[in-house]
């Protein structure tokens, strides 16, 4: 039995050792015990535990702030936290606090399954990020993407994060005016995104 429990267990038991045969269950007891605020899925998302970032105020989508003129066939992003085993979710006005019952790093678990498709839309794509930094309302670009899921499990440190959810539609739309930001051009899908605080505790 040669057992890995992930990269960041990185515990191996060789087969030809039978000294330790016999004691191959306290280890994966001892790694269920490891794993108890949850274990990330290895298989995609951040291969490290995302950064706390500066106590800032979430940005705000163009639809929010009235940039452009969004229409029923825009889709609209809903993200929140879910409480995995051991954790407290308590939702804040800025977004949720998640109590993680462990010291260090903590898989949260984000939804964003709850958001709506928009008018006639037939597919949703989702993606999350953090680290945004731009605050240029005709722009708002991203931070740094982690996952296309719709409800991933991320690794967080301690601290707060502003997580952000951008969901995008195949809708194309026809000429929105914006008196900021100038015309958006035709065949442009749509996309919505909101950002949350999420603040991660022991």
């Amino acid at each position: 039995m040669d057992s890995y429990f992930g990269p960041e267990m990185q515990m191996r038991i060789p087969v030809e050792c039978p000294a330790l045969r016999p004691f191959r269950h306290l280890v994966f007891l001892a790694a269920i015990g490891l794993c108890a605020g949850g274990c990330p899925n290895t298989t995609g998302g951040p291969t490290g535990a995302l950064p706390s970032e500066t106590a800032r105020v979430a940005i705000q989508s163009q639809c929010a702030q009235n940039v452009i003129t969004c229409t029923r066939s825009f889709p609209t992003a809903v993200a929140s936290v879910t409480a995995r085993q051991s954790q407290t979710v308590t939702p804040t006005d800025e977004g949720f606090v998640v109590n993680t019952g462990v010291y260090g790093p903590a898989v949260v678990q984000l939804r964003g399954s709850d958001s709506e498709p928009g008018l006639n839309a037939t597919r949703l794509a989702f993606s999350w990020s953090s680290g945004a930094t731009d605050t240029d309302p005709c722009t708002v670009m991203p931070g740094t993407e982690f996952s296309t899921e719709a409800d991933p499990a991320v690794l967080l440190e301690p601290g707060l994060h502003y997580i952000r959810l951008t969901v995008t539609n195949d809708n194309i739309l026809g000429r929105l005016e914006s008196e900021q930001c100038g015309v958006l051009g035709e065949n442009i899908p749509a996309f919505h995104f909101v950002e949350v605080e999420v603040d991660v505790r022991y």
